[in-house]
């Protein structure tokens, strides 16, 4: 169960990965052929003769290096992971309350993976173009609005249209988050440490989702695990009032054509999302394979819309920045190997091991409990050494603790068989995010962040649905068969876990590869101490 949004998660300019010589600094942002950036409002006055050019109607104020006020930013990830954790054990009570079937329950959740891995780009895009801050307040204002919707469901129905609404809010929320949160550094050493926040943040937030969820669904009901909500995002809306406002994008001639590009990305994301959601559940169908075709064929209209329009939903600037495609290949890889380790460590716990939902969701946390512990150390090293060093230590980790959980079998014990496992991944996954979210936004200039912050969240979802929908696939084949884990025997299930561990630990092999290919190995130019 990957962080969302560390999958959730992310900075420009950070760290210079590589030296001064092959990377502009992070304040010096080219111009695109076709998009003006807009110039801050200066403070001081200016020459008579200077003062005849008005500022750009769509420019907003340069933001304010540091502050206490960034780390209100840092509770998007917290507030999306927890929101789902809490869901993901709630499955039952909605059964049970609004006469819901499995497959429609499952589809509180679903929806919730579709829209955020769908609309995430377009909003991180739409930060640029409308200003990340405007997008944040209006996300969050929408979120509350949305949860109280959960709250208050007199249906199943009813339940899962707020629970999109939800995810589109989140999916805006996450990007103008982290677009906030590294506009505001002041450099690169800031950037770095802001980032070290905003994981553990993430890491925090699964926590709570597990332990805090499992104690509202027990003493007050499902209805107030969306109630309480309401009051986090509305006080955090009120907390974004201290908040400045970073540059944005001039709009240039045609912008309005991005419009469809939007349209078309966004569609082509979320039938690729819903195949992969939908296919270990009852293998390749006619359902999904309508659902790639239409993915192509969106995609298509997207690319084509991009060679129209004078202002592309993804500018070619961004597209050619070589730390942007390595680091989005890392967070894709990193989130395809460890997202399926909580939904197959969680069955085989349950099937398995006999444990109960809240045991197994409990018995999960060292997993996530890493990303706190050890973002401290990643942050120094990364600093201190440049992103390749501690990109190999996290996949060194990963892959020993993949290879570790290999091993499980229907009577193994907990401490000795999985734990240690766990563990590993749970200090692995910090190095990893952290080091390809700074190298994949160091290219990207202020007024791209939100761009680049949205293929960051991206790539991390699909490569954890990528991955759970073939550790999935893998556990049900062995199983005997595309059917209900549920119902597989401890022995087969248990060995199909241990495959799936197996498949997961192989993208160790193309991740090293991205090491070289699209990592820098320089040195840094800062160095600093631990956030």
């Amino acid at each position: 169960m990957p962080p969302v949004g560390t999958a959730f998660s992310s900075p420009p300019g950070a760290a210079h990965v590589g030296g001064p010589e092959n990377h502009p600094s992070p304040d010096a942002v080219p111009p695109l052929p076709s998009t003006r950036y807009a110039e801050p409002v200066m403070s001081l006055p200016l020459p008579a003769r200077k003062q005849a050019a008005p500022p750009p109607s769509h420019a907003e104020t340069p933001p304010r290096a540091g502050g206490r006020p960034s780390h209100l930013l840092t509770f998007a990830p917290l507030l999306a992971n927890a929101d789902a954790g809490v869901v993901a054990l709630a499955l039952p009570h909605f059964q049970q309350d609004l006469g819901m079937g499995l497959a429609g329950a499952q589809w509180v959740s679903h929806v919730y993976v579709l829209l955020v891995g769908a609309v995430q780009l377009a909003g991180g895009r739409l930060a640029d173009l409308a200003g990340a801050l405007r997008l944040f307040r209006c996300a969050l204002a929408g979120f509350a609005v949305a949860a109280a919707c959960c709250a208050l469901a007199p249906t199943g129905g009813a339940l899962i249209a707020a629970r999109g609404g939800q995810a589109v809010a989140a999916a805006l929320l996450v990007p103008s988050a982290m677009a906030l949160l590294v506009a505001r550094a002041p450099g690169p050493t800031a950037r770095v440490r802001a980032l070290g926040r905003w994981a553990r943040a993430g890491g925090l937030g699964s926590v709570a989702g597990i332990v805090l969820g499992g104690l509202v669904l027990s003493r007050l009901g499902w209805r107030w695990a969306f109630w309480l909500d309401v009051p986090v995002a509305l006080g955090m809306l009120y907390a974004a009032r201290r908040l400045e406002p970073v540059p944005v994008f001039r709009r240039a001639s045609g912008a309005g054509a991005g419009l469809w590009g939007a349209i078309w990305l966004s569609g082509a994301l979320l039938a690729l999302m819903y195949a992969l959601v939908h296919l270990p559940q009852q293998g390749l169908g006619t359902s999904d394979c309508g659902a790639l075709l239409a993915a192509v064929l969106l995609g298509l209209l997207f690319a084509a819309s991009q060679r129209r329009t004078a202002a592309p939903l993804l500018p070619s600037r961004v597209l050619r920045a070589r730390g942007l495609l390595g680091g989005s290949a890392g967070v894709f890889l990193v989130a395809a190997a460890t997202g399926p380790v909580g939904v197959i460590g969680s069955l085989y716990l349950q099937g398995a091991l006999h444990y109960g939902p809240l045991g197994a969701g409990l018995a999960m946390l060292p997993m996530v409990g890493g990303i706190i512990v050890v973002g401290r150390v990643c942050c120094r090293l990364l600093a201190r050494r440049g992103p390749r060093l501690p990109y190999l230590v996290g996949w060194a980790l990963i892959g020993a603790g993949l290879l570790l959980l290999t091993g499980v079998s229907a009577d193994s014990a907990y401490l000795p068989s999985l734990l240690p496992g766990l563990l590993l991944i749970g200090c692995g996954m910090p190095f990893i995010w952290m080091t390809c979210e700074v190298v994949a936004l160091s290219g990207v200039g202020p007024c791209g962040t939100g761009i680049g912050a949205g293929i960051v969240q991206s790539a991390g979802q699909l490569g954890g649905a990528l991955g759970l929908a073939m550790a999935v696939t893998v556990v049900t084949a062995r199983a005997g068969g595309s059917g209900p884990l549920s119902g597989a025997g401890a022995a087969a299930l248990s060995e199909g876990a241990g495959q799936a561990f197996l498949a997961a630990a192989v993208l160790v092999l193309p991740a090293l590869a991205n090491a070289w290919a699209g990592l820098g190995g320089q040195r840094p130019a800062v160095t600093t101490r631990s956030p």
